[in-house]
């Protein structure tokens, strides 16, 4: 069981308020993705430039559709649908509501010492129906 299970998750959807790069904890970042949700892990070892980019969402939903694309990943269509409202800035609660599981999900696995996938690699999920 790792010595130190305290988690930061910071909702990025509004902009990033304030990140440490000395933080020794992980850090969730959960994205609400209007027709689903995704999250990056950003563990202490891990290059945290990620942390600087002025607007995190839109740049997270670019890399994982990016992904997604390059990798012909199936189940990432609704990803690409929603692009035109992340661009546009629209939010919806089922979208939070999803980025909250994947982040308890996630949390609840640090703190047990199970492993997690961390940044570049990511959690997407559709909405929950």
């Amino acid at each position: 069981m790792p010595s130190n299970v305290d988690v930061i998750a910071e909702n990025v959807n509004e902009g990033s308020s304030y990140f440490s790069k000395d933080v020794t904890i992980p850090i969730i970042l959960p994205f609400d993705f209007v027709n689903g949700a995704g999250a990056i892990v950003v563990m202490p070892d891990d290059d945290r430039d990620i942390l600087d980019k002025p607007d995190l969402r839109l740049w997270a939903v670019n890399y994982m559709a990016g992904y997604c694309a390059f990798w012909n990943v199936e189940g990432c269509e609704w990803l690409r649908d929603s692009l035109p409202d992340i661009r546009n800035g629209l939010t919806r609660h089922e979208a939070l509501k999803t980025a909250t599981h994947i982040c308890a999900r996630i949390a609840a696995n640090i703190a047990v010492g199970r492993e997690v996938k961390h940044f570049p690699r990511f959690y997407l999920c559709k909405n929950l129906e």
